[in-house]
């Protein structure tokens, strides 16, 4: 009898050590090594490189950052073009009529326009739309006067060229990638190589070209991430010195940062996924609602021409300034400016594509193209006729030494002290900042998922990445954006985007190859 027990006991005791081991076991599957440690090691190393010498690791990155717009600046303003085009075929032949999968949308027209109008309302455009125009005026293209009335104009008209159809076309193009392989051929795989199997072959693509692909999507959203929060992080700590009346010191911005990463680790881990909705809803509403307040309130009438004269000037210059070097004026702004916004919207292109692509099951390869491009510009616009214009027009009719003000205090005071004019600007701060935390959560949220999402082994349908990586993207993301903050300014976080953008547009170009000869068989 005894022995018996002891044997139950020894057999029972096993198998518990062995079901324990068998989870621990699929625990650790579920990470793919191949693409966990190399944005792994991109962080600590480039964390440890800024925090031993700031001021060299400064001169390096804005090294990187010449070398890139300079020497290969003629190359992104044809890749972007190429996009355009292969948009512009899909929506004029045959292809366009195809559905991504043979069921009915699921989103009504109007809903799925306005989930994809809504995505662009996040604080970076308020960044933009408040600072980049001076920019422009104060260093014009084609030689044109500082400040003059050409200059201003063009002021006007670059930054919703950037934020127009051209900026938004790459992004388009990898949503129609990701629908056709979600809903056609039916794998809800997102990484890269997964796409190109009819190019590269099962054993590439389960090899080692699949394995960089696939790691260089994954360091690449990891510095669109960076250059995310690193260009808005100045505007909210200006917002943060308004509302307390003190600026924040490094230790209060380094601390500040750690608590968005902190509290979406807290809300990732306690599956607070409707605290999560509910901050991209109020975000949404708050964004909106600040256009409307400042419509009505501000200058309405010269916000509306002056938005208006834009528009026109877009519609006369926008072919010029697409090939724009600027190679005789030697002005800078094609390299510096259309340069970044191209390689910044192309390491974000593969995560914004998921997302299109998750909403637009049913959609026409035409209604993708054609509403995403419409809507994101519809909704970006929006912002720049208001803040742009208004920020403008307070710029004009006050003494404000932004230059200056950039030189000594940075990017993000110099909004503020735009901002400081808007009516009722007390009461607007508290909210602006509110809005800004929230922007950056919702942020940390959606990507933090996607780099789990990518960085763990092929999962189930409806199966979700383990919660500790999502936390650890989300720590590690703020870790660096603090070490960018010893550097000061805004282009290290430019950098890392424009770097990692260049072997980018090689794995997207061969998804694009991959997806024309795939759907030639299959579509016809």
């Amino acid at each position: 009898m005894k022995k018996t027990m002891v044997n139950n006991f020894q057999k029972t005791h096993k198998e518990v050590i062995m079901s324990i081991e068998t989870k621990v076991q699929k625990r650790k599957s579920k990470i793919d090594g191949w693409l966990f440690f190399p944005p792994l090691i991109f962080i600590a190393a480039l964390v440890v490189w800024v925090i031993r010498d700031p001021v060299r690791a400064g001169k390096s990155m804005s090294s990187a950052f010449s070398f890139v717009t300079n020497q290969m600046g003629w190359f992104f303003e044809w890749y972007i073009l190429s996009a355009m085009a292969i948009c512009i075929f899909l929506c004029v032949s045959p292809l366009g009529k195809k559905h991504f999968g043979a069921e009915e949308p699921e989103y009504s027209t109007f809903a799925w326009l306005g989930m994809v109008f809504t995505a662009v309302a996040g604080f970076g455009v308020l960044t933009w739309t408040s600072i980049e125009w001076f920019y422009y005026a104060q260093t014009p293209a084609w030689g044109l006067e500082p400040y003059s009335v050409e200059a201003m104009e063009y002021a006007a008209l670059y930054p919703i060229f950037h934020w127009g159809p051209f900026g938004f076309i790459i992004a388009t193009l990898a949503g129609v990638l990701y629908a056709y392989q979600f809903y056609v051929r039916e794998n809800n795989d997102v990484r890269p190589s997964a796409s190109c199997v009819s190019i590269l072959g099962e054993k590439h693509t389960n090899g080692a070209i699949g394995k960089i692909m696939d790691a260089l999507f994954v360091i690449a959203l990891l510095c669109s991430v960076v250059t995310c929060v690193g260009v808005n992080v100045p505007t909210f700590f200006g917002i943060v010195s308004r509302v307390f009346g003190v600026q924040p010191t490094f230790a209060v911005q380094a601390g500040i940062i750690m608590l968005w990463s902190i509290l979406m680790a807290f809300l990732l881990y306690t599956g607070l996924k409707k605290g999560i909705r509910f901050f991209s809803n109020v975000r949404v509403i708050v964004g909106f609602g600040v256009l409307i307040f400042l419509l009505f309130v501000g200058p309405t009438a010269y916000l509306c021409n002056s938005f208006t004269d834009s528009v026109g000037v877009y519609i006369q210059s926008s072919w010029r300034l697409i090939l724009n070097t600027d190679i005789f004026g030697k002005s800078g702004t094609p390299q510096n400016w259309t340069v970044f916004y191209w390689c910044w919207y192309i390491v974000l292109a593969l995560a914004n594509g998921i997302f299109f692509a998750k909403i637009s099951k049913g959609r026409t390869v035409r209604e993708l193209v054609i509403g995403s491009i419409l809507a994101q510009t519809v909704g970006s616009w929006l912002f720049f006729a208001i803040f742009q214009n208004y920020c403008i027009y307070i710029f004009q009719n006050n003494t404000i030494d932004l230059g200056g003000i950039i030189a000594t205090s940075g990017q993000g005071e110099a909004i503020v002290s735009l901002w400081d004019y808007f009516p009722f600007a007390k009461f607007l701060f508290p909210i602006l900042m509110v809005y800004g935390f929230i922007s950056m959560q919702t942020l940390l949220n959606g990507n933090c998922f996607s780099m789990a999402v990518a960085t763990s082994k092929r999962l189930p349908d409806g199966e979700e990445p383990p919660i500790w990586v999502r936390i650890f993207w989300s720590i590690g993301i703020g870790l660096i954006a603090i070490s960018l903050l010893l550097i000061g300014g805004i282009q290290p976080a430019q950098t890392v985007s424009i770097v990692s953008a260049v072997p980018l547009t090689l794995v997207i170009a061969v998804m694009v190859w991959a997806f024309l000869k795939d759907s030639h068989k299959r579509w016809g």
